[in-house]
C-alpha cells in the first residue's frame, strides 16, 4: 500500500473492509486489507512457512474458509483478537472472545427461533457451520517499543496480549515461528501507523487441565480436606452430643434448685443419675478438640455482639471501616495487570475528593496504630492489679515475653500458611488457563520464598521476590509486636529507659523516612508511589511511627482512667487540632507536584501525624467526648465484621485477582463500574472471610486457649 493510504488509520480501513466484503472491491484487495488489520488472517496467510505439517494444512483450510465466507471460518476469525481503540492510552489487550472460539465447534443448537439465527440459507449446511478440525484458543504475549503510548511506569505496560482461535494441531512452537516472521515483516498496519516494533515473549495454549501438583500443593489440599472433615465431625459432635450434655446439666440444676430431695435415698438416686449421665457425656480431650471446629459454636462466637466490660467498642468500628478502605484501594491497585486505559486512572486521581483513594495507604497506618494501642492497652490494663515484684524475677519476664510472641505466632500463622497454599494453587491454575499475564507470580515465588513469610521477614526483601505482596503488612506487624512487647515488659522494670527507646524509635523513623524520600528525589505522584514501595512503603523503619503513637495513646488513656474532665472549649479545640491532623495529611498534597524537600517533610511526618489525629479520636470516644462519631464507631453491627478483619485482609487481593483473571475482557477504569466491582469484592471478601474464620482462625484461637489452659493446670 502507498504511504498516503496508511494515514487513513485503522478505523477507516476497518470501514473499508466492511464495504469491500459486500463486493465493492476485488477479492484480492479484501485479502490485503484483512492481512494488514486482522492478525488471525495474517497468521493463516503465513501458513506456507511451515514444513507440510498438519497445522499448515488446517491453516490453509481456515484461510480458504474465510475467503469463501464460510460461517465457521468467520466465527474463528471473529473470535480472534485484533488491535483495539485506545492504544495510545494503554489498550494492549487484543483478546478476542475465548468462549466464542470454543463454541464454534459446539453442535448443540442455540436456543433461538430458527429464522433469526442466520438469514442466509447456505448456513443450513453443517459443513459450513462447524470447523472440520478441533480448535484451541491460544494467547501470544509480545512487547512493543512505541513511544506514542503513554508511559505510566506500571509492570508489563509494554506487553500486548493477542488471542488467536486456531486449529488445535498447531503447536506453540509453530505459532511462535509464524508470529516472529509476521513481526519481522511488519505485516500489521499498526506497526507503521504507531511506529512500533513487536518482539514475541511467549505463546500459551489455554487448556484447563495443566495444573501440576507437587508435594506442597498436595499437602495443602490434604490439610484443607482434613479441616473440612474436622468441621463436619465437630459440628455433629456439638449438636448430637455436647448440646444434650449441656441441656441435661441445665435441667439438673433447675431440678436441684426447685425440687430438693427430702431424704438421703432420693438424694443418692439423683447423684447416681447425675454421675451416670456425666459419665456418658463426659468430654474427652478429643471431644474438646472437635468442639473447636464446630461451625455451630464458632458461628455464635463470630456473630456475638456482647463485649466485656473492659473492651473498647470504638476499636471495632475503626477496624471495620479501615478494612473497607483497604478493600477499596486494593480493588484499584490490583487492577493494573488488566486495565486497558492505565493513564486515565492517573488522570482520574487528580481531584481533591479522589485523594480518599489516592492516599488510602493511610488505612494501613490506622491498623498499625490500632495494633500498637491494643497491645499496650491490654498489657497495662492487666498489670494494674498486679503487685510489684521485689526482687525482680527476670526469668519470669523473659518467659512472659517469649510466651506472648509464641501465642501471637500460633494465632496468626495457620490461616496465613493455608492462604499461601491456596494462593499458590490458584495462581498456578490461572497461570495456565487465564489469557492475562500476571506481574505477580505466586506460583513461582511462593515455592522458593515461603519460608520468609513463616519467619515474618519477607518485608525486608524486594517485591519481585515477595510471596503474596500484601503480606508485607503481617511481617511489619509481627516485628512491631516483638519490639512493642519487649519495651512494655521493660517498662515494668525500667520505665524511663523504655520510654527513651520508644521516643527515639519514633523520631528515628521520621528522620530516616524523610531522608530516604529526599535522597531518592521522591515526589508523591501516583506512579512514583508505586515505584518506591520497596523503599518507603514496605520497610519497618518507615512504618513504625503510628504503632508507637498507639502505644503512647494507650498509656495516656490508662492514666486518665477513661475520664477527661476538661472544659468544652478545650475539648472542641482538641477536636479541631486532631481533625486537622487527619485532613491535612489526607488532602494536603492533592496537587502532588511539590518540591523534593517539601515531599521529604510530608513523607517523614505524615503517617505519624495521621496517628496523632487517631489518638485524639480514641481518647475522645473512650472518655465520652465522641458525640455522633462515637455512636457511629460503637455501632454493634461492626463487631462481627471486625472479628473477620484478619481473614478479610488475607483474602481480598486473592479474590480481586481471581475475578480479573477469570474474565474474558480487560478492565476499563470508570467510576460506576469500578464502584460496583468494589461492592461485589467487599461482599465476596466478607463471605469468604466467614468461611476461612470457621475453618482456621476461630478454631485456632480456641485450640490455643485449650492448650494454654491445660498448661496452666499442669
Amino acid at each position: 500500500m502507498k504511504s498516503r493510504d496508511i494515514t487513513m488509520g485503522l478505523k477507516s480501513l476497518v470501514m473499508v473492509l466492511l464495504f469491500t466484503l459486500s463486493g465493492a472491491q476485488d477479492h484480492r484487495g479484501n485479502e490485503e486489507i484483512m492481512k494488514k488489520t486482522l492478525p488471525a488472517y495474517a497468521f493463516a496467510e503465513y501458513a506456507e512457512i511451515l514444513n507440510a505439517t498438519v497445522c499448515q494444512k488446517d491453516l490453509i483450510i481456515f484461510r480458504e474458509a474465510i475467503n469463501n465466507r464460510k460461517l465457521w471460518g468467520l466465527k474463528m476469525l471473529d473470535s480472534s483478537g485484533e488491535p483495539k481503540p485506545g492504544f495510545i492510552y494503554g489498550n494492549n489487550y487484543w483478546l478476542g472472545t475465548r468462549s466464542q472460539c470454543y463454541d464454534s465447534s459446539n453442535r448443540s443448537p442455540l436456543m433461538l427461533e430458527e429464522e433469526v439465527k442466520h438469514n442466509d440459507s447456505k448456513f443450513r449446511n453443517v459443513k459450513e457451520e462447524f470447523p472440520p478440525f478441533e480448535v484451541h484458543y491460544f494467547v501470544a504475549y509480545f512487547t512493543h517499543n512505541s513511544t506514542l503510548q503513554y508511559h505510566v511506569r506500571l509492570p508489563n505496560e509494554d506487553l500486548i496480549i493477542l488471542g488467536l482461535c486456531l486449529p488445535a494441531e498447531c503447536s506453540m512452537n509453530e505459532i511462535a515461528l509464524i508470529l516472529e516472521k509476521m513481526f519481522e515483516d511488519r505485516i500489521l498496519l499498526i506497526s507503521d501507523l504507531y511506529k512500533v516494533d513487536f518482539k514475541l515473549s511467549q505463546v500459551k495454549d489455554l487448556t484447563e487441565d495443566k495444573l501440576s501438583l507437587g508435594f506442597g500443593r498436595i499437602l495443602t489440599l490434604f490439610v484443607f480436606s482434613l479441616i473440612l472433615a474436622l468441621m463436619l465431625t465437630g459440628t455433629l459432635y456439638d449438636v448430637l452430643v455436647h448440646r444434650k450434655y449441656k441441656q441435661f446439666k441445665k435441667k439438673l440444676a433447675h431440678f436441684e434448685k426447685n425440687d430438693t430431695p427430702h431424704n438421703n435415698q432420693s438424694k443418692n438416686t439423683t447423684q447416681s443419675l447425675e454421675s451416670a449421665v456425666l459419665k456418658k457425656y463426659r468430654q474427652s480431650t478429643m471431644g474438646k478438640v472437635l468442639l473447636c471446629f464446630s461451625t455451630y459454636t464458632n458461628t455464635k462466637i463470630i456473630f456475638d455482639t456482647k463485649l466485656s466490660v473492659d473492651s473498647l467498642p470504638v476499636i471495632h468500628g475503626l477496624r471495620f471501616l479501615g478494612m473497607v478502605w483497604i478493600i477499596m484501594i486494593h480493588t484499584v491497585f490490583y487492577m493494573s495487570d488488566f486495565t486497558d486505559n492505565k493513564p486515565w486512572s492517573w488522570r482520574m486521581a487528580e481531584g481533591v475528593a479522589v485523594q480518599v483513594i489516592g492516599n488510602s495507604t493511610l488505612a494501613v497506618d490506622t491498623f498499625f496504630f490500632l495494633s500498637g494501642f491494643l497491645i499496650s492497652y491490654l498489657y497495662l490494663k492487666g498489670k494494674q492489679n498486679e503487685k510489684e515484684e521485689n526482687p525482680i524475677n527476670y526469668r519470669r519476664k523473659a518467659n512472659e515475653f517469649a510466651g506472648a510472641v509464641l501465642k501471637r505466632f500460633l494465632r496468626l500463622t495457620p490461616a496465613y500458611m493455608m492462604m499461601i497454599g491456596i494462593v499458590d494453587i490458584n495462581s498456578a491454575w490461572y497461570g495456565e488457563t487465564s489469557q492475562f499475564y500476571m506481574s505477580e507470580r505466586p506460583q513461582e515465588v511462593c515455592v522458593k520464598y515461603w519460608w520468609r513469610n513463616i519467619m515474618y521477614i519477607n518485608n525486608l526483601f524486594g517485591r519481585d521476590t515477595m510471596c503474596m505482596s500484601w503480606s508485607w503488612y503481617l511481617s511489619n506487624d509481627m516485628q512491631f509486636f516483638i519490639i512493642g512487647n519487649f519495651l512494655l515488659i521493660m517498662s515494668s522494670v525500667y520505665l524511663y529507659t523504655a520510654s527513651i527507646i520508644l521516643i527515639s524509635l519514633m523520631i528515628g523513623s521520621i528522620g530516616v523516612t524523610g531522608y530516604l524520600s529526599y535522597i531518592h528525589g521522591y515526589v508523591p505522584t501516583l506512579d512514583a508511589q508505586y515505584h518506591m514501595l520497596d523503599v518507603l512503603y514496605d520497610r519497618p523503619w518507615t512504618r513504625i511511627g503510628p504503632y508507637i503513637v498507639g502505644i503512647i495513646t494507650a498509656y495516656i488513656l490508662i492514666k486518665l482512667n477513661n475520664q477527661l474532665l476538661w472544659r468544652k472549649r478545650t475539648v472542641a479545640l482538641c477536636w479541631v487540632l486532631g481533625s486537622s491532623c487527619n485532613l491535612l495529611v489526607l488532602f494536603g498534597i492533592w496537587q502532588r507536584y511539590i518540591s523534593v524537600l517539601t515531599a521529604a517533610f510530608y513523607v517523614g511526618l505524615s503517617r505519624t501525624v495521621w496517628a496523632v489525629g487517631l489518638s485524639w479520636l480514641i481518647i475522645a470516644c473512650c472518655t465520652h467526648h465522641g458525640g455522633i462519631i462515637n455512636k457511629i464507631l460503637t455501632y454493634k453491627g461492626w463487631i462481627p465484621l471486625s472479628r473477620l478483619t484478619y481473614c478479610a485482609y488475607l483474602l481480598n487481593p486473592f479474590i480481586i485477582n481471581s475475578i480479573y483473571l477469570h474474565s474474558e475482557s480487560s478492565v476499563h477504569v470508570d467510576f460506576l463500574p469500578n464502584a460496583m466491582t468494589f461492592l461485589g469484592v467487599f461482599a465476596s471478601t466478607y463471605f469468604c472471610s466467614y468461611v476461612l474464620s470457621l475453618m482456621l482462625e476461630t478454631p485456632n484461637v480456641l485450640l490455643t486457649r485449650l492448650l494454654v489452659n491445660r498448661g496452666l493446670k499442669r
